[in-house]
């Protein structure tokens, strides 16, 4: 294998690298949104600063009040967006590459846990979505962007883990 070869293993590719920006950033707005409730739901003072959340939380009741899940979700996330800052503080190295795999596999399994929560519930949160009859509206706003937070995290976590499998291949060929 050629010597860029190796050096593209040692660092994240610039899709990935854009999407923990993109990540980091709608994480930390999202996290503020939930633990900033009452003064950030609907009705309260700062609600214009997030119109989409306060959107979301007609499908969603999770996001129109205090829930603890929803709490500790968020602040899991803001757990996520530290390590992503370091991630991106080191895009070019291997620990890059590695702690980027673990934060990926913890954002894919929060959302996933997310749907199991909700699922087990009987769609407690956004059952009333489909009560009224807006079943395009649950599959669009409730379901469609947050499978965005399984597929892509999936995603990387391929990509990346290859990468690392590649270059765990390469060091044990060189022993």
């Amino acid at each position: 294998m050629s010597d860029s070869a190796d050096l593209r293993d040692l660092r994240l590719p610039v899709w990935v690298v854009v999407w923990f920006v993109v990540t980091a950033i709608i994480q930390t707005y999202d996290a503020c949104y939930e633990l900033l409730g009452p003064l950030s739901h609907q009705g309260g003072p700062v609600s214009w600063l997030w119109p989409g959340h306060v959107f979301y939380s007609s499908f969603d009741q999770r996001y129109a009040g205090f829930d603890a899940f929803g709490s500790a979700q968020s602040w899991a996330n803001l757990i996520e967006v530290v390590l992503l800052v370091i991630v991106l503080f080191r895009v070019k190295h291997w620990s890059g590459v590695v702690l980027g795999l673990i934060v990926s596999v913890a954002t894919f399994w929060k959302t996933v846990l997310y749907f199991l929560v909700e699922a087990s519930s009987g769609l407690e949160m956004t059952r009333q979505s489909l009560e009224r009859g807006d079943l395009v509206g649950f599959l669009m706003v409730a379901v469609l962007p947050n499978l965005f937070w399984i597929g892509i995290p999936l995603a990387v976590i391929i990509v990346l883990g290859r990468q690392i499998h590649r270059v765990g291949v390469r060091a044990l060929a060189a022993r």
